[in-house]
């Protein structure tokens, strides 16, 4: 949703089908507001609960309509919290360098939004549980490999534009140790450590300096602290794209030689993987970056698959790489990039990374 006000925006949104709960957190400047609705907070409103309740129930059933539905949700009960939002003050950012545990660990005020007689009343919640959950997906005793840094969110800079605060949208872009990079956060311990093993692979069987081989170098991994064995994300060092996916490329118009060169970097980077027994494992041209320079990098070694580019049954096999590869070409080729396939199977990798 873009809102309507340039002080706030919703960072996150979690509802349930059955229970009917909901929460939206989201960020007015440089501060953190979680806003929580259940059918309990509807005191003699069986209009507005039943109006909330298709607006939740129409994230679920109906195809393609859950962002239209999720922007309606917003509007309508949002709007008694935008006095509240004119009136914060914003969080001081003179002299200071926003890092990633600004992010993590903001100013939050906690609401819960209450329905009665039809009308919205919101109301600061004294009585929330504040549960100290570690952020991060523990990795057990996987060993990294030793040319991999280890950061803490202390140590790892935001870099934001002028007006961004240090909690003001997830954190892409940021710099460790005078490096831009990109940070990939961890969401799954499968996809994770696949990503990781896959990277430390690559590192033994000296992928990582290969120039023909256009994948990301992981710079490092961030822990949630010192003593903690749970891991935030990972850093890829950064290319400059512009967020431009092969998929987003694929929508203007295209020379030869950009399409010769695009077959010929993808195509050797997927055959030295596969000579190196690496599978790719999500093969579509929204997992292939193209940077400033029209080169092609192949990106998101989490696994998983996308339903008309590779077949369930071939998932994070070479067959797989093959099916996906096929039809990347057929892409490249056709000069459209809009056939592109369902959801996949693991969270959707955001573009932005990469480069040697």
């Amino acid at each position: 949703m873009e809102a309507p006000s340039p002080n706030w925006k919703v960072q996150d949104l979690l509802y349930g089908k059955h229970d009917k709960w909901t929460r939206i957190t989201l960020a007015c400047k440089g501060k953190c507001f979680q806003i929580e609705i259940s059918p309990e907070n509807f005191i003699q409103s069986p209009l507005s609960f039943q109006m909330y309740s298709r607006h939740i129930d129409l994230m679920y059933v109906v195809e393609n309509a859950a962002e239209t539905a999720e922007d309606d949700l917003y509007d309508w009960v949002l709007a008694p919290f935008l006095p509240i939002f004119d009136q914060v003050e914003p969080s001081l950012t003179t002299g200071k360098t926003a890092t990633l545990r600004d992010y993590l660990s903001p100013e939050t005020y906690y609401f819960q939004l209450y329905f009665v007689d039809e009308r919205m009343e919101p109301c600061y919640d004294y009585e929330v549980r504040r549960t100290l959950r570690e952020p991060g997906v523990d990795i057990g005793d996987f060993a990294l490999h030793p040319n991999w840094g280890k950061f803490t969110p202390e140590t790892v800079e935001q870099c934001l534009s002028e007006g961004e605060y240090g909690y003001s949208k997830h954190p892409r872009k940021v710099c460790v140790d005078g490096k831009l990079c990109f940070l990939k956060e961890s969401h799954t311990k499968r996809g994770l450590l696949r990503e990781l093993d896959i990277y430390r692979r690559m590192e033994n069987q000296g992928l990582r300096d290969d120039p023909q081989v256009h994948i990301p170098r992981l710079v490092g991994v961030v822990y949630g602290s010192h003593d903690s064995c749970c891991i935030i994300g990972i850093l890829l060092s950064l290319v400059d794209c512009e967020n431009l996916t092969l998929s987003c490329a694929l929508h203007d118009e295209v020379t030869f030689a950009q399409q010769k060169k695009w077959e010929e970097q993808i195509t050797t980077t997927v055959d030295l993987l596969h000579r190196a027994d690496i599978i790719w494992g999500d093969a579509k041209t929204d997992n292939v970056l193209i940077d400033r320079n029209d080169a092609a990098w192949v990106i998101d070694f989490g696994g998983g698959y996308t339903e008309g580019w590779v077949a369930k049954e071939h998932m994070e096999t070479m067959k797989g790489d093959e099916e996906g590869l096929s039809r990347i070409m057929e892409r490249i080729y056709s000069n459209d990039g809009s056939q592109d396939g369902g959801q996949g199977s693991h969270e959707e990798e955001v573009a932005n990374v990469t480069e040697g």
